[in-house]
């Protein structure tokens, strides 16, 4: 749904329950999602997959986010969200939502979800196969559709180390696009900070 009123700002109009927003991240395409709080408060624990950009700089940095995506934003107090929806919206952003409850809504929703892997809960040793099942449930058949392939080559900490195969190796997107997607894919998937870097 599109809001075209820029001068009636409603904040119920915008709002979404946390569950419904992680229910949204799920989607193709999925909605950028924005932790408002400082980068101190983040590193303490955010969302897999958020990308921060503290309330008082969003205004100066509206070009880093598409217009045509949905933007769904978060902070600990629900007017700072408000006024950030407030602001996309009056500058011409589609698809806006503010998180109701912020951060802890969303946290308490994911431990609620049974379904829900945390990396960060399991032992060492059962990383590389918990990652492998999201490879292959979710990000290798997207690259076997145009060709290639992807194996994985080694997990050191935080860092996913892969190989590209196919038509996969050398193309210009496996450093941007397909990066993107396969390491969204594994953070949101496992709720956890992966990087991943090609080999």
């Amino acid at each position: 749904m599109k809001f075209t009123n820029k001068n009636n700002f409603n904040a119920q109009d915008f709002q979404i329950s946390a569950q419904r927003c992680l229910e949204e991240r799920l989607t193709v395409p999925a909605p950028i999602i924005v932790d408002l709080r400082s980068p101190e408060v983040y590193n303490q624990g955010h969302l897999a997959g958020a990308n921060n950009l503290p309330a008082e700089f969003l205004e100066a940095n509206l070009m880093q986010l598409p217009p045509f995506a949905p933007v769904f934003v978060y902070a600990d107090q629900d007017q700072e969200a408000i006024d950030a929806a407030k602001l996309l919206d009056q500058n011409g952003f589609d698809e806006v939502r503010w998180v109701e409850g912020g951060y802890a809504a969303l946290n308490q929703a994911l431990r609620m979800d049974k379904n829900q892997i945390f990396l960060d809960d399991l032992p060492k040793e059962e990383w590389s196969a918990k990652i492998e099942l999201v490879l292959d449930q979710k990000v290798r058949p997207a690259l076997a559709s145009d060709g290639g392939g992807l194996v994985l080559n080694k997990i050191d900490g935080d860092k996913v180390y892969v190989n590209y195969q196919g038509s996969c190796s050398g193309c210009a997107s496996s450093t941007t696009g397909t990066l993107k997607f396969i390491q969204s894919q594994l953070r949101i998937s496992l709720n956890h900070a992966i990087e991943v870097i090609p080999v």
